[in-house]
This record gives C-alpha cells, sequence and structure tokens, in this order.
C-alpha cells in the first residue's frame, strides 16, 4: 500500500498500482498528448486449429526483453523544445511498483540508451516526469 485517500473525512490506503493499471495510465495520457502507442506483449486467447479448444499456454511470443509500449509523441508544445523536430519515438518498459527488469529487458534498455532511444522504466509518474522534462507537460 502506498498513499492515503481521503473521502469525506474518511483516510484509507490507496493499493499499489499493478503492471496493468499504470500501462491503461500511460496509454490514456498518450492518447490526450495526440500520441500513438503500440502495446506489445499482449495476451491473446490461442485456439487449437484442430479442435477449436482455448490452450492453457497464453505466451505472448514476443523477442524476450522487449519493452511493453512502443510510443510515438507528437512535438512538444514548449518554448523549451524546438517544435521544428518531427515526431518522438521511445520505448517504456510498464512496471508496478515493485517490479524489476530481468536481465533480457537490461540488455534492451542498454541497447536503447546506446541508440539514443529513449526507454522509461516504470510506471504513468515514470512517464509523466519524462514528458514534463521533454516539455509535453508542465508542472
Amino acid at each position: 500500500m502506498s498513499e492515503t485517500i481521503t473521502s469525506r473525512g474518511v483516510t484509507f490506503p490507496r493499493p499499489a498500482a499493478d503492471e496493468k493499471t499504470e500501462q491503461a495510465s500511460i496509454l490514456n495520457f498518450v492518447h490526450l498528448l495526440g500520441g500513438r502507442a503500440y502495446v506489445l506483449g499482449t495476451r491473446r486467447a490461442q485456439y487449437c486449429a484442430l479442435c477449436g479448444v482455448r490452450n492453457q499456454d497464453q505466451g505472448t511470443r514476443q523477442t524476450e526483453g522487449i519493452a511493453d509500449l512502443a510510443i510515438f509523441l507528437p512535438p512538444a508544445n514548449s518554448a523549451r523544445t524546438d517544435v521544428s523536430r518531427g515526431w518522438t519515438f521511445l520505448w517504456v518498459e510498464c512496471k508496478g511498483k515493485s517490479g524489476t527488469l530481468s536481465v533480457a529487458q537490461l540488455e534492451f534498455r542498454d541497447f536503447c540508451v546506446r541508440a539514443r532511444v529513449p526507454h522509461i522504466v516504470g510506471g504513468i509518474d515514470a512517464f509523466l516526469a519524462w514528458c514534463e522534462a521533454g516539455g509535453w507537460v508542465r508542472k
């Protein structure tokens, strides 16, 4: 549990957001900014081609280590940024409050850093901080 929410004088703990909740919040915010997000690694039901029964294996079949979201953001509208630059591409590895990166995810992030491709790890708070630093939002 993390922060507290107060409603009508009653205070109760706010549950720590899980990875799916953080991802949904980021997707909503990207759309508010006029951006485009592509979700990788979603789990879709797999059905047997012969009998039509749903398989128990719900693996994503994605390359190990690849981030959860590929995001394109329009140019930031800020005096601190050059609006003549094109759209910005970045990767987001969604993590809940206690999530950690696997070895493959660390390797992917390292290649992004080497290639100067933004790679954010965390939830909506990390994404908002990155957007603020880049001029997409103001505090």
